[in-house]
C-alpha cells in the first residue's frame, strides 16, 4: 500500500455510489463493444465490474436503464469529441472545416463502437 493509499480519506457514500455506478457503466460498455447489444447480461456487468448484482440494483433500475445511460454517456463524449475537433479546425474555411468533418467520421467508423 502506498503512502498517499493510507493517507487517502474514505470515500463518503455519494462518491461511493458514483464509483460503483461509473464501474458498472465502463464494465457494460466493454462487453458491448466486445460481444454486442443482444448478448450484454447483467451478471457479465456484475463480474466484469467487481460488484454483487445487488449493487447493480442499488444503481440502476434495470438493464435497460443501464443501456440508456450507456449510450447517453457515448453519446455525450461523441459531441465532446465533434466540438473539439470543429475547435481545432479554427478558421480552416469551408474546405478545411469539411476535411475535419470527414477525418472525424473516418475516425468514428473505424473506432470500436456500440453496436447492437
Amino acid at each position: 500500500m502506498s503512502q498517499a493509499q493510507r493517507h487517502a480519506r474514505p470515500l463518503n457514500r455519494s462518491e461511493s455510489q458514483a464509483r460503483t455506478r461509473a464501474a458498472l457503466l465502463d464494465a457494460a460498455e466493454a462487453l458491448i463493444v466486445e460481444h454486442s447489444i443482444p448478448a450484454l447480461s447483467l451478471r457479465a456487468v456484475c463480474t466484469r465490474a467487481g460488484y454483487t448484482q445487488g449493487a447493480f440494483y442499488s444503481n440502476f433500475a434495470d438493464r435497460e436503464e443501464l443501456l440508456l445511460e450507456v449510450m447517453e454517456r457515448n453519446l455525450e463524449q461523441k459531441a465532446a469529441s465533434l466540438e473539439q475537433m470543429l475547435a481545432t479546425c479554427g478558421d480552416a474555411g469551408l474546405d478545411g472545416t469539411l476535411a475535419c468533418i470527414l477525418d472525424w467520421c473516418c475516425h468514428l467508423w473505424t473506432a470500436p463502437a456500440l453496436q447492437g
